[in-house]
């Protein structure tokens, strides 16, 4: 049994070590060229990698040369057994918030290999809390918003894609 113990032990640290000296930063820079192709781009940001984390901090997100949102923070943890995407908060440029109230306190894309073939997302803001998962093997999204009384008075166009429930919540599914 103590040798299990040590076993065990021994993995966890050699897991910690290996997430510790991941080279997160040129990771990230990686994946911002991959974005790029996609016409994302985040710029003016500052990188810093905090061990087990990586930080990026300030910055403006652009979709085709359009501005989308001013960020504050944003966390990325890759941790293997579970990846965390983590962006709070941050607000809206005048041309998005014509979408969605310009404030967003907070949004999050999770993996885990407990559930290999889902992201879970979530976000909350002033347009309410959305919640959901998408499927990466069926190719599907499921998006839960219990939308707030500021969002329904606004009254967007893009609400309509939504069906509301039966528990008064606003489900939008999708396949990609």
């Amino acid at each position: 049994m103590k040798l299990l113990g040590k076993l065990a032990a021994f993995l966890l640290l050699l897991l910690t070590l290996i997430v510790f000296f991941l080279p997160k930063q040129s990771l990230y820079y990686e994946a911002e060229k991959l974005l790029k192709d996609q016409r994302v781009i985040l710029s003016g940001e500052h990188a810093d990698d905090t061990g087990l984390q990586l930080v990026i901090e300030g910055g403006a997100l652009y979709y085709e040369d359009l501005k989308v949102a001013e960020l504050s923070e944003i966390t990325l943890t890759p941790w293997f057994l579970f990846n965390r995407i983590a962006a709070a908060p941050f607000t809206l440029s005048k041309e998005m918030s014509s979408f969605l109230p310009p404030a967003i306190d907070s949004v999050s894309l999770q993996y885990t290999v407990f559930d290999p073939l889902h992201v879970t997302a979530e976000a909350a803001g002033a347009f309410g809390t959305l919640s959901g998962k998408i499927g990466l093997a069926d190719r599907r999204m499921v998006f839960d918003l219990n939308a707030s009384k500021q969002l329904l008075g606004a009254s967007p166009f893009w609400l309509r894609q939504f069906k509301k429930t039966s528990e008064g919540v606003y489900r939008y599914e999708s396949a990609y």
